[in-house]
């Protein structure tokens, strides 16, 4: 199966000359939501659960201090100011002559998509976690129904409270104790604390997998790479098949600093690149295109011309 890259001239150039794409910070985006679309299934959720927890669980933990906690770990992870971790992404889609993508990314129409074999892009992040620690590469499509979107937050708040609920029923002969003093307090809200902590993280990566409905049609995958923001400057992860991510730096987009890494392909460039559509509004000719592909080291690429009428 391919995957397209929409892209302008200019894109397509760089991106064959250099061998390599630009994966950028998702908070950059032009979706206003991006990340946070998953955080408005917050408030139902997490207060849904905490109706259904025992009496032990509300005897140690208000409603006020279990959303307090959602507050404070839903700041650290989605907003950008306070985040310790960063999402880089490119996007594909499985559609290779949509409307909607020649205008929004591939200069109204007269840029290119790229065709990339989705089983070789599959292959290069295959790679183990203690290849590419402390990042996290993936290929994800996106999901744009909000049931399924929900489901998989219900999923994770479920598994949080069953973890607390573990603690607490662990900690009960302690808790019951009139005995029990501040220090036994504190602590035990450290582990509560924990364990938001690790759900959240699960949220936020999952939170990039999801998109509002009204972007449906742009049928989309993802190439991601997830990392704390420490260990991003100055190091390279290595990818299969001699593919790498690698230069992570910044850009300047619309008056603001935009932040980067280039994902390098050279060593499986024709392996990789498969096809080529060439937008409704480009003036390449698929002749031109061709004897272009061939310069660059890509002379089995299969060139097309987009079939709109776009003008």
């Amino acid at each position: 199966m391919i995957v397209y890259h929409y892209c302008s001239l200019e894109s397509l150039n760089s991106i064959l000359k250099h061998r390599s794409l630009r994966l950028t910070n998702i908070l950059k985006s032009n979706d206003s939501m991006e990340i946070s679309w998953i955080c408005r299934y917050y408030d139902t959720e997490f207060k849904s659960a905490y109706e259904k927890t025992s009496d032990l669980f509300k005897a140690n933990i208000s409603l006020d201090r279990f959303m307090g906690y959602v507050k404070l770990f839903t700041d650290e992870f989605f907003n950008e100011n306070h985040s310790d971790f960063r999402y880089y992404v490119t996007c594909f889609s499985y559609q290779n002559d949509l409307l909607s993508q020649w205008r929004g990314y591939a200069d109204d129409g007269r840029g290119a998509a790229i065709g990339f074999d989705l089983d070789v892009l599959k292959e290069i992040v295959t790679v183990s976690p203690e290849t590419s620690k402390p990042s996290i590469v993936s290929l994800h499509k996106i999901s744009y129904s909000e049931a399924e979107q929900r489901e998989v937050v219900f999923r994770i708040v479920d598994e949080l409270v069953a973890e607390i609920e573990k603690i607490l029923q662990e900690e009960k002969e302690c808790l019951e104790s009139a005995e029990k003093d501040q220090d036994y307090e504190i602590e035990l809200m450290d582990k509560v604390m924990s364990c938001f902590e690790k759900k959240f993280l699960r949220l936020f990566q999952e939170s990039v997998y999801m998109k509002n409905p009204f972007f449906r049609e742009e049928s989309e995958i993802r190439l991601c790479e997830f990392s704390p923001k420490q260990f991003l400057m100055g190091r390279e992860v290595a990818l299969s098949l001699g593919a790498r991510l690698y230069n992570y730096s910044y850009y300047v987009k619309e008056n603001q600093l935009v932040s980067y890494v280039d994902f390098d392909f050279s060593d499986c460039l024709d392996q990789l690149i498969r096809e080529l559509v060439i937008g409704p509004k480009c003036l390449m000719s698929e002749r031109d295109m061709e004897y272009y592909l061939t310069t660059l080291g890509l002379p089995n690429c299969q060139v097309k011309k987009s079939q709109g009428t776009y003008r």
